[in-house]
């Protein structure tokens, strides 16, 4: 069956932006007064939905604290940078007619931000952030554009990327230049793995 639809994450998908995360959690772990952790802590460690993370380390956070702080900090941290090859295959997809879809747990001004500072904004039919659930956010896009769920693909990075568009039907593909390791990735059993958005070409014909 042919891919109508690509939903898309954004962070470590399209968006080169560990570094930044990174930077922008522990100037939250700073100000809240915890010690920071190593960037190979962070990845190890780091998970979705994006709470169960941090009240590993801070139990005693609330998600509307979070989303405040987190906010705050990571408009003061270094600019990500888009993948390389990201904005060629965008353009290759909406001149084919795929319907394209952002989702992300990022602050919606920043993923804007970032969005029209690579180029690409225009090439998304709609951009969705601050999304806490994945599952939840990927039925409601579905339904409200009339998506056929087996025509929908969402691609993402880590295992909770997988496991949401599992459960919400669609077709599930594990990018593999992200957060998370190919062999993290395929524990989750996707139904595609790439190792590179250069390789969805191939994937999808």
């Amino acid at each position: 069956m042919k891919i109508k639809n690509i939903i898309f994450d954004w962070s470590g998908t399209l968006s080169d932006d560990f570094t930044s995360v990174y930077q922008a959690s522990m100037l939250v772990f700073k100000k809240l007064g915890r010690e920071p952790i190593s960037m190979e802590e962070y990845k190890r460690e780091f998970t979705l939905p994006y709470m169960v993370f941090w009240n590993k380390y801070i139990p005693e956070l609330t998600k509307e604290q979070e989303d405040k702080l987190y906010a705050e900090a990571i408009h003061q941290v270094d600019e990500p940078l888009i993948y390389d090859g990201v904005k060629t295959e965008l353009e290759r997809l909406k001149s084919l007619g795929i319907n394209i879809i952002v989702i992300s747990s990022h602050p919606y001004d920043k993923l804007i931000k970032e969005a029209k500072n690579y180029g690409i904004e225009s090439y998304f039919n709609e951009i969705n952030g601050g999304i806490h659930d994945k599952v939840e956010m990927i039925l409601e896009i579905t339904k409200r554009n009339n998506f056929h769920p087996k025509k929908t693909m969402y691609i993402g990075d880590v295992t909770h990327d997988i496991d949401a568009g599992k459960k919400a039907g669609v077709v599930t593909v594990a990018l593999g230049w992200g957060y998370q390791s190919k062999e993290k990735l395929m524990e989750a059993n996707p139904d595609y793995y790439i190792s590179d958005i250069k390789s969805l070409k191939d994937l999808l014909n």
